[in-house]
């Protein structure tokens, strides 16, 4: 596990810098429809790594890893649909030409939906819906992480933060799924003690 664990955080921070220079500095980078399709990989990318790292901790084989793995990777991308939506257009480039951020790349939002769902699950005592709920918020960090080292950090109704340094853009980037799957994994460990081995999935 810990080969595992070095391993992914290897090529989430080669694929964290090798993507954002392909994707804003590369010589294709002036092609709209390659950033947006280049920028979306990136995006799942990080996602899929990001729960890769955070698995390397769980031991626990009754909560679904290709699942929630899947989850993470989707939703790290997906969010960007809003820029559709906001813009009220099918259209690439009225996508890319907003004047806004769409209402999913609004991090309170996010934090309005995973913070009750993982009370709940604790509460509760159901680890595949803490499991997953971890993985929205993997999701959403890592992906507005990443847009805020550029854009900074919407949180609703306090405003924009400044942009991310790079410096803590990759460090939060690295940090966040480590520290998430040591919780869990401690977490987990505690609820078999105190239920004798009987956890709700």
């Amino acid at each position: 596990m810990r080969f595992k664990n070095f391993l992914f955080n290897f090529l989430l921070v080669n694929t964290t810098i090798i993507g954002d220079y392909v994707v804003f500095n590369s010589k294709y980078s002036d092609s709209q429809l390659f950033r947006a399709i280049a920028d979306s990989i990136v995006h799942a990318s990080i996602g899929f790594l990001s729960s890769l790292i955070y698995f390397t901790y769980n031991h626990n084989t009754s909560v679904p890893i290709h699942i929630n793995v899947f989850i993470c990777t989707f939703v790290s991308s997906f969010i960007d649909v809003d820029h559709f939506i906001a813009a009220k257009s099918i259209y690439l480039k009225d996508a890319l030409n907003l004047n806004r951020r769409g209402t999913l790349h609004c991090t309170t939002l996010w934090i309005l939906i995973t913070l009750p769902l993982l009370l709940y699950s604790i509460i509760m005592r159901h680890l595949n819906i803490y499991t997953t709920t971890l993985m929205l918020i993997l999701a959403y960090s890592s992906h507005h992480i990443r847009d805020g080292s550029r854009r900074g950090l919407w949180m609703y109704p306090l405003g924009h933060t400044e942009p991310l340094n790079k410096t803590v853009y990759l460090f939060l980037t690295i940090t966040i799924p480590n520290v998430l799957g040591y919780v869990t994994n401690c977490y987990s460990i505690n609820l078999m003690r105190n239920s004798g081995g009987v956890i709700h999935l």
